[in-house]
């Protein structure tokens, strides 16, 4: 028996089809849910980096920026469209943190809305479709996803998944049609229902599907839709990498999907077996191999950009820090406690630290993974849903799993976005088949529904209020987790964005605690040393540091200013140097270096040609919204004797000062303002 009848077509009788209603619904729930996060900023993990820090996307789209987007490994990646995505709001919305927070919140609605879509035309199941999609958009394991803001590849790569999959679905059934066999989704309950059928029932009036005519002949189809729409797969895969190469196992995705809904793998073949020939059935299997090698190859020449960039970032941890056994055991903990939070959704954090992990629990865990594949493997021809949805999950996940280790997180809440839909699918279908036998069905699957989506909100809700801001994100992690240096790193600089130095510096030395060689955690020490006036054992901070590390430009940067508050001008004017040496595009150096070769009171040291250059670049670079750099600009002009320009840039830094609320800084170019008039160029003075 059937648990959901076939689609009608609601239209014929002037109703709105239930899938619009669903849909609605569905984006209804995800902005209610996530609304909360339409108001909060960037936090201090990755947020800066990615684009208050970087000069590319600070300036907006340009033809500079599309070059730099597709050839740079920046911070580890090469994910060109999302470097272009966040440049495009910038270029439309400035830096308020809303409107990226928003981007966000809409392509995750988006995708939920797109898999119903999918699921409901692959397998005709409506509700089932429907709640598969409710799981993906409101469970709290994707809120890291969504409502952290350096996560836009997730949900954009995730966009051009989607896109993928419908391509590829309309491809595989025109060429179903094409070789005769009209092509068939299940329906809930088993049944076949012909795709024809389900694609009229939701097409206007008037659309007539290709596909056997009314005396059950079936018309010669021309291969140009076949053709486009797999043209178009690709071109959406292509994207989809472009955003975050985990997409690197849609290739797999795909031949799971032509086993189950599609039906394109086995399922004929057994229907027919005693009269398909064995070599048509090996040339057909052949063919669905071939057709996907194009996607293959798009596969592989992500994975090794995508190494090349980790290697050039120094993100990939060598065997001796962690070696393959350690790996292989995170590896199976990690397959495994994912469905431990998937079912239990609590606690969850943004980081978890790398643990030392006992042998016994690798061991429980690697045998409950057989115990499940064997189950899902047993039956795959009577519920193929299972073996589909175990091995999606596999599948999806090997890429983020730590076999290759990337960072020093063991795993991440935010790696689950796609591979959990395998999970979804199987629990969803499976329940409703357990459940099918039962005279009160449709009473029990409601009541599970409701109480499963309910619960899910509930947490949802309560996670995303953790990422309200840095400080709120930081201490939920480190009541959560033990040892976790990255967060209290995080909260360190909140503290200190706060003016609470002391106790930011706490956190700093905590984390050089945990992990002593962290150079985030000695930067930012250096920096709260700085910033206490400690300059002394801020430039003895950064030369042990240095010792370590010393190609980092943080940490050469703050040495320069420790320096400078120093009057150590020759020494802060080399440390500057080498800062733009190691990063040309670090902008507060440039703006540094600069202002100290247009001021410093030794007249050996200083160069207004040099300082003009530098102080224009660092302009263009953060597009002349920058008070401080349009100021020190003007302070260039001067001492390059170019006075008028000074005036020009000093009342354009005074303007930008007023609009922003800065009087101070608008009253300071005020004073130099009146310098530059009387033609003089303003030096510091010689003891800072």
């Amino acid at each position: 028996m059937n648990n959901e009848p076939p689609v009608s077509p609601d239209t014929r009788s002037g109703k709105i089809p239930a899938s619009w209603w669903i849909s609605v619904l569905l984006a209804l729930g995800v902005l209610a849910v996530y609304w909360p996060v339409f108001g909060y900023g960037f936090v201090e993990y990755d947020d800066q980096k990615y684009i208050l820090e970087n000069p590319q996307v600070k300036t907006g789209l340009s033809w500079d920026g599309l070059v730099w987007a597709f050839t740079t490994f920046f911070a580890g990646n090469w994910h060109p469209l999302t470097w272009l995505s966040y440049m495009l709001d910038t270029q439309l919305f400035g830096f308020h943190p809303q409107a990226y927070h928003t981007i966000n919140v809409l392509l995750h609605a988006a995708n939920t809305v797109l898999l119903f879509w999918l699921l409901k035309r692959m397998t005709g199941a409506l509700w089932r479709s429907a709640f598969v999609a409710a799981l993906f958009g409101f469970h709290p394991l994707h809120v890291e996803s969504v409502a952290w803001i350096a996560e836009r590849k997730d949900v954009l790569s995730t966009f051009f998944f989607m896109l993928t999959l419908m391509a590829y679905i309309r491809y595989a059934q025109g060429r179903s049609r094409a070789e005769g066999r009209e092509p068939s989704a299940l329906n809930s309950g088993g049944a076949s229902v012909p795709v024809s059928r389900l694609v009229s029932s939701l097409a206007p009036p008037g659309y007539s599907p290709a596909g056997p005519d009314l005396a059950g002949n079936s018309p010669t189809l021309n291969s140009q839709p076949s053709t486009l729409n797999y043209t178009l797969a690709l071109f959406f895969f292509a994207l989809g990498l472009m955003s975050k190469p985990m997409l690197v196992t849609i290739p797999f995705v795909l031949l799971l999907l032509d086993f189950w809904p599609l039906k394109r793998l086995f399922t004929d073949d057994l229907q027919n077996s005693n009269t398909r020939p064995l070599p048509s059935r090996v040339t057909r299997h052949s063919s669905l191999l071939l057709e996907k090698l194009p996607f293959f190859a798009l596969s592989a020449a992500a994975c090794v950009v995508t190494f090349l960039a980790q290697r050039y970032g120094e993100s990939v941890v060598s065997d001796n820090v962690i070696t393959i056994a350690d790996r292989l055991q995170n590896a199976a903990v990690s397959y495994w406690v994912y469905l431990e939070k998937m079912l239990w959704p609590s606690p969850l954090a943004v980081f978890y630290p790398y643990p030392p992990i006992p042998s016994d629990a690798a061991m429980m865990a690697v045998f409950m993974l057989l115990v499940i594949s064997a189950a899902v493997f047993l039956a795959p021809w009577r519920r193929p849903y299972l073996t589909v949805g175990w091995l999606w999950y596999l599948g999806m996940l090997v890429p983020v799993i730590g076999l290759v280790q990337v960072g020093a997180q063991a795993m991440a809440d935010r790696y689950t976005y796609l591979p959990l839909i395998g999970v979804f699918i199987a629990f969803t279908w499976g329940t409703a088949e357990i459940l099918s036998a039962w005279w009160n069905r449709r009473i029990l699957l409601t009541i599970v529904a409701v109480a499963v989506l309910g619960a899910c909100l509930t947490l949802t809700a309560m996670q995303v209020g953790y990422w309200r801001n840095s400080e709120t994100l930081a201490r939920h992690a480190l009541t959560v987790t033990a040892d976790n240096a990255p967060m209290q790193v995080v909260l360190g600089r909140a503290l200190l964005n706060q003016g609470k130095v002391d106790e930011a510096a706490q956190h700093f030395a905590e984390a050089m605690k945990i992990m002593s060689d962290d150079i985030s955690a000695q930067g930012d020490m250096a920096a709260t040393l700085l910033a206490q006036g400690r300059f002394k054992e801020a430039v003895e901070n950064c030369r042990v540091a240095l010792k370590s590390h010393p190609h980092d430009p943080k940490l050469h940067y703050i040495l320069g200013n420790a320096l400078l508050e120093q009057g150590q001008w020759a020494e802060a004017i080399v440390e500057c140097q080498t800062t733009l040496q190691i990063d040309p595009t670090h902008s507060l150096a440039m703006n540094d270096l600069a202002w100290l070769l247009a001021t410093v009171p030794d007249a050996r040291l200083r160069n207004g040609a040099e300082a003009v250059k530098l102080g224009e670049q660092a302009c263009r670079l953060t597009n002349y919204k920058m008070t401080l750099f349009v100021g020190t600009l003007a302070a260039a002009y001067a001492e390059a004797g170019r006075f008028d320009d000074a005036v020009k840039t000093a009342n354009q830094a005074i303007a930008l000062a007023t609009a922003g609320g800065q009087p101070a800084l608008a009253a300071r170019n005020g004073e130099l303002l009146k310098l530059y008039q009387a033609h003089q160029a303003y030096h510091q003075p010689a003891h800072p």
